[in-house]
Formats: structure tokens, C-alpha cells, sequence
């Protein structure tokens, strides 16, 4: 036998060598060798268009799989500092056929402008393999593309051709990009260019003009828009009013008006300076002003006498101007009639209005999504559209201080930046909030600060917190519940505690509960549904629902959660509510009809107590019953036969007898009185 282990040993040690460098040439081989192609490949990567600072965004990836073996993928985003990933930094996807397409989603939030690089990184375990996806975000800044200037030229007349240009400035310290424009043109006017202008891309705090060439067609006063967008600024507008005489060609005199600094107040009148010029070459007579209408404004006071004009000779005429609230422009078409060289004149200057020496802030309206908010409400948007009507304003920032009862929806989403505000500029700070779920309804007042250099505006925003109905837990009838039990009701009443009534309320049992096998007509995959209706304010309504308990259910105190839906102002689901109640309950040992001690049913002790008393009971009357039987036996052998009665001496010696018995065992003989015992007494 030894000999035998002796020659297998060299052929043991030449397998455990092969299969030595077998494992040791694999175990060197890199995870990128062992497969043959990339298990991963990035289909597609999205990022939402024109991320703004302070503002969540999001980002995703699709990710396919190449392998039909696979075991796990793993996913992650990772973002330079200014950037906040807000949901879950890793994804965990697993693949479940070949050529599937799993997907990976983020949101992210950058605290300022800029350009920010992104690394998606994905890791499948089985097959090995590593890929990586680069995407670069710029963050630009809220309304970043600002009108600098508008080029629109006067004393136009028919047929005339002219340009017109439009003058935008990137207010942001980054770069913007995909800077288009486009301008609309009234009948009476026509556009003798494209539509579009387009710019590739401005440097920070530079500008850029865009130019169209038109015809004048009709005399009259017409008014062009612009609007105009970019990748960092959302689209924007801005009209521009241009006038056409009513002659052909200038044959008399031409006017130039222009207006003095003035700071406007929406709602109010001002009186406004304007000079008046005869820049011609021939005198004018019977000059009025007819009146200062349009673009947000009315004169008050037109029309206006002036009468001559001589040549180079300037008037200066007051106008009281009304200003409406929301309706300013740059420009005041100002109308004016006047004879000169024999031909009457009837025209329209559109005139620049120059602002005062600082900017002014007037809130023009307030939106808010939705339209009504409800306590608990969690990240209601709340837009506030801001009118500068003094002077362009720098560095604008602006902060809604909240009152009790609310509170930023995350840590600055009740704070906004601008760069710049021009005149006349409408601008829509944007901020995010949460309300108390305790709150009460009615009117939030708020206070806005705008902050530009040195100066601050404090302004009044007042929010409204709509009435909801709140449920409360009132009482619960579980006295069916013990393990075991098979379709018992479980009985919940509820009471409306809110100030409005709820319409077409269902209530739901939730199947994740610890009350299990739910039984209903109305079972849904997320549990028990009743349909309940309408419940007014303070009203109380029972729900109830039939349930089975498994027989190893545990016993004892418990508690489940109840699901109630409902609408508000609406008989439809496009105004739905929702609230969870917890409903604490007591599962019984066992069926109610028992009663229970110590986890003992104290009616099978009592039914077990009276089973044992009653069968004492029963074996103490049959022994009295035998006694009897016996008595009457020995009566009818004493009738009998007399010679079977013993004498008194066999008495007496049986008495002795039974002293002597160790045992001390009574023995029972019959008395010569047939109707006593012995035991009873002497006999005597």
C-alpha cells in the first residue's frame, strides 16, 4: 500500500502545479481583460434646459445593458463644490435582460451662476466593468439678458426705409450663449429682413445689437415688439413705437421733442417738462400739443395752445401725465398739429421719458402654484413680478421674510439674485415655501426687501392660506379582533375637525398594516376602500372594514393606519387631499364571549370549576342514595328471617373487634332498630 502512495505522489504534484499556473496566469489577468467588450454603454444624458441659481434641476442617464449575464449596477453623479446633490448621490440598478435600458436620475441645485463639470459614473459587478460620462452645466442668472438700448430713428414718413436696432447686455459673470431675437412688425410697416438674429455667444457683462431694416408704408403710428431669449435667460419682450408722418416728403417745418428727468409714481400724476424744437428750416404757426397718450400714459391737460414756433426756437410746454400701474414704457407718444409753409402737419413723436436718480420698485401682481395653498402644503411657489419704473439698478437682491406659519421650502428658496434691472424692466422673483400643518387659514402678510448698492425697498406681499378639512380620531370598536378571527368588522369614527366640509371622501385601511388578509368588495393594491361622501365641518362618520386575523396573530395592543382621501370646492380629483390617522386598537386572546386572565380564558376555568363541583355534587348524592338502597335491603331481611338479627354480646364483640383494627377502617353492621345505623349513635 505504500508503495502505491509513493508512485501516485509525482503525478499529484505534476496536476497541482498546472492547475498552480492555471489559477495564478487568470488571477493576473485585469477585470478589463477577462470580458471582451464594454458591458456598459450611456445612451443618453439629459439636463434640464437653462438651470438657474437657487433653483433645483434635473439630471438623468440612461445606461444599457451589453451582457446577457449580469448581477448588479451601480451609478453615481459627482459634482464639483456650488453644486448640492439633493436626492441620493448613488443608484443602485440591476439589469434583467440584455439590450435593457435602466435609467439613473438626480436633482441638483447650483448655488450661483457658472459652468459647472459633472461625472456620471456606472459599475456593473458581473461583468466587470467601469464607464464614465462627462457633462458640463452652465448655471446662468435670472433674467441676465437686459435691454441696454432701442434704436428707433424719427421723422419718418411713407415710403421711407430705415433700421432699427435693439441693444441687449449679459448682466451675469458667466458667458451666455444661443442669444436669439425677433422682431414683429404691424400692417402699415414692412420688414425688409429676417425675422430671427441670432448671436452665438456673449462674454460676461458685454453686449450685442441686433438690426432690421423696414419700410414705412402708411402714415400713422404703429408699435414693433421684440422679443428675445438665451440659454442662461428665460424669453422676454420689450414694444417699440414708431411714428410716420402724414407727408410725403418734408416740405414744411420739423419738430424734435424732448422730455425732462422725472421720477414717475404708478397711480399718480406727474408733471413732466417737455421741450418742444423747430429744427426746420421754415417758421410754424398755430402749434398745440394734441395730447401725451399711449404706452401707460394720459395726459391730463390737452390739448395744449402753443401758437408760433420760429426757426432753431424751443418752447418748453408742462404736460400732466397719469401714470397707469403696470402699463409704462420707455417711450410717450407725444401728437402735435401745426401749419407751416402753407401745409398742415399732423404727427406723432415718440418720445424717451428720462427717469429720476434711483431705481423704483412697485410689485404689479403676485401668482402662485398652485392657485390655493392648504396647511401642510410642501413647496408652494410663490412669484412675485417686480416693475422698476426709476433707474436701472445693479446687484439686485432680493429676500421674502416669511411670517409664523411658514417657513423656505429648503435653506436660501426665499432669497433671489439679480444682476441688473433696467428701467421700465419687469422682473419675477421666484421662492419656494412651506406651510404649518397646523397653520390657520387666511391672509399671510409678507414683507419683501429689494436691496440695490446702498438702497433698500421694503414691500408688501400678502399670501392666502385656503380653509382644509382635518381629520381626527374620535373612538374604535375592536372588540371582534382575536387571532384567528375570519371576517370581523373593524369600526373606526372619525370627526371633521377643519373649517370646510370634504366631498367625495374615501377612506383606506392601508394593506401594509399589521391587520392583514383584508376582505372587501372594494380592495385596491394599496388596501381596504370605502366610499364615504361628503362630511361637514364637525360632523363625526363611522368606516369600517372587514378583516381576517392569521391564528398566530399576536395579541395584545396594536396600531394601524388609516388612508383618508378627499376634495375641496370640487365634486372631481382636481382638487385632492389626503391625511393618515394612526388608530391604535387591542387584539383579544381569544373570541369576545370569553373573558381572559393572564392570557387564560377565565370561562373554560369557570365551565372546568363547575364540571368538577357538580360532579362532587353528584357523587356525594349517589353515595346518600346508596345508603338508602342499603337501609331499605336490610329492612326487608329483618322481615324476613329474625333468626339473622345478631344479639347484643355479637355487638358488643364486634365493637371490640373493630378497636383492635390497626387500619382503623369503620365497619358498617346493622342495628336491631331497623331504621337507625350503628354509626349513628349507641342504639339506646
Amino acid at each position: 500500500m505504500r508503495s502505491i502512495y509513493l508512485a501516485s505522489l509525482p503525478i499529484l504534484l505534476l496536476l497541482f502545479s498546472c492547475v498552480s499556473q492555471g489559477l495564478a496566469a487568470y488571477a493576473v489577468l485585469p477585470p478589463t481583460q477577462l470580458q471582451q467588450q464594454p458591458n456598459l454603454l450611456f445612451t443618453n444624458v439629459y439636463v434640464d434646459p437653462n438651470p438657474l441659481p437657487n433653483k433645483p434641476f434635473k439630471i438623468y442617464a440612461d445606461i444599457q445593458s451589453q451582457s446577457v449575464n449580469w448581477e448588479s449596477l451601480i451609478v453615481q453623479l459627482s459634482a464639483p463644490d456650488g453644486v448640492s446633490i439633493m436626492s441620493p448621490i448613488i443608484a443602485n440598478l440591476a439589469f434583467t435582460n440584455e439590450g435593457n435600458t435602466m435609467r439613473a436620475t438626480w436633482v441638483v441645485m447650483a448655488g450661483s451662476g457658472g459652468s459647472y463639470p459633472l461625472v456620471i459614473t456606472a459599475h456593473s459587478n458581473f461583468p466587470y466593468d467601469t464607464e464614465t460620462y462627462s457633462v458640463t452645466v452652465n448655471v446662468g442668472t435670472p433674467h441676465s439678458l437686459v435691454v441696454t438700448g432701442l434704436n428707433i430713428p424719427g421723422g419718418l414718413f411713407p415710403n421711407d426705409n430705415f433700421t432699427i436696432g435693439l441693444r441687449l447686455q449679459n448682466a451675469a459673470s458667466v458667458s451666455d450663449s444661443n442669444i436669439i431675437a425677433q422682431i414683429f412688425v404691424p400692417a402699415g410697416l414692412q420688414l425688409l429682413d429676417n425675422v430671427t438674429r441670432y448671436s452665438n455667444t456673449v462674454g460676461p457683462h458685454q453686449q450685442v445689437e441686433f438690426r432690421w431694416n423696414l419700410r414705412a408704408e402708411n402714415a400713422g403710428s404703429y408699435v414693433v415688439r421684440f422679443n428675445y431669449t438665451s440659454s442662461n435667460a428665460g424669453p422676454s419682450s420689450i414694444p417699440g413705437g414708431i411714428n410716420v408722418g402724414s407727408t410725403l416728403q418734408p416740405t414744411g417745418g420739423l419738430l424734435s421733442i424732448t422730455a425732462h428727468p422725472a421720477t414717475l409714481q404708478p397711480d399718480s400724476i406727474t408733471p413732466i417738462l417737455f421741450d418742444i424744437t423747430n429744427i426746420g428750416t421754415h417758421p410754424i404757426q398755430n402749434l398745440q400739443v394734441v395730447s401725451a397718450s399711449g404706452g401707460g400714459y394720459t395726459s391730463t391737460d390737452t390739448p395744449i395752445w402753443i401758437g408760433d414756433l420760429a426757426v432753431h426756437s424751443t418752447r418748453t410746454v408742462p404736460l400732466r401725465i397719469y401714470t397707469q400701474n403696470g402699463g409704462m414704457s420707455l417711450q410717450i407718444p407725444v401728437s402735435v398739429k401745426y401749419d407751416s409753409n402753407e401745409n398742415q402737419f399732423n404727427e406723432t413723436y415718440q418720445t424717451e421719458l428720462p427717469l429720476g436718480n434711483q431705481p423704483v420698485f412697485k410689485i404689479q401682481n403676485v401668482t402662485d402654484v398652485p392657485t390655493l395653498s392648504y396647511p401642510g402644503d410642501i413647496g408652494d411657489r410663490i412669484d412675485v413680478h417686480i416693475f422698476n419704473y426709476g433707474l436701472e439698478a445693479n446687484d439686485v437682491y432680493a429676500n421674502l421674510h416669511l411670517p409664523t406659519g411658514m417657513s423656505p421650502a429648503w435653506g436660501n428658496s426665499t432669497s433671489a439674485y439679480f444682476g441688473h434691472i433696467a428701467t421700465f424692466q419687469t422682473i419675477t422673483a421666484t421662492f419656494y415655501v412651506n406651510i404649518d400643518n397646523m397653520a390657520r387659514s387666511g391672509t399671510f402678510p409678507m414683507s419683501l426687501s429689494l436691496s440695490s448698492g446702498g438702497q433698500q425697498s421694503d414691500l408688501n406681499v400678502n399670501y392666502i392660506v385656503s380653509p382644509k378639512a382635518e381629520f381626527q380620531l374620535v373612538s374604535e370598536d375592536d372588540s371582534q379582533l382575536y387571532p384567528g378571527a375570519t371576517n370581523v368588522p373593524f369600526r373606526v369614527t372619525l370627526k371633521n375637525m377643519g373649517s370646510i366640509e370634504a366631498q367625495t371622501i374615501t377612506t383606506t385601511l392601508l394593506s401594509g398594516n399589521s391587520v392583514p388578509g383584508v376582505k372587501s368588495d372594494t380592495i385596491t393594491s394599496v388596501g381596504n376602500v370605502e366610499n364615504i361622501g361628503t362630511v361637514l365641518p364637525g360632523q363625526t362618520f363611522v368606516t369600517t372594514f372587514l378583516v381576517d386575523l392569521e391564528p398566530d396573530f399576536a395579541s395584545g395592543d396594536q396600531s394601524s393606519t388609516i388612508q383618508i382621501n378627499w376634495s375641496q370646492n370640487s365634486t372631481g380629483t382636481s382638487n385632492q387631499f389626503l391625511q393618515t390617522v394612526v388608530v391604535p386598537y387591542h387584539v383579544a386572546d381569544g373570541p369576545g364571549y370569553l373573558f381572559y386572565y393572564g392570557g387564560i380564558p377565565v370561562t373554560y376555568a369557570a365551565l372546568a370549576a363547575a364540571t368538577i363541583v357538580g360532579l362532587t355534587v353528584f357523587a356525594k348524592r349517589r353515595s346518600k342514595r346508596m345508603k338508602m338502597i342499603e337501609r331499605a335491603s336490610l329492612q326487608e331481611i329483618t322481615r324476613s328471617d329474625a333468626n339473622l338479627i345478631p344479639t347484643e354480646e355479637e355487638i358488643f364483640e364486634d365493637i371490640s373487634a373493630e378497636k383492635k383494627n390497626d387500619r382503623g377502617s369503620k365497619i358498617k353492621f346493622a342495628s336491631r332498630d331497623p331504621y337507625r345505623n350503628a354509626d349513628d349513635g349507641d342504639g339506646r
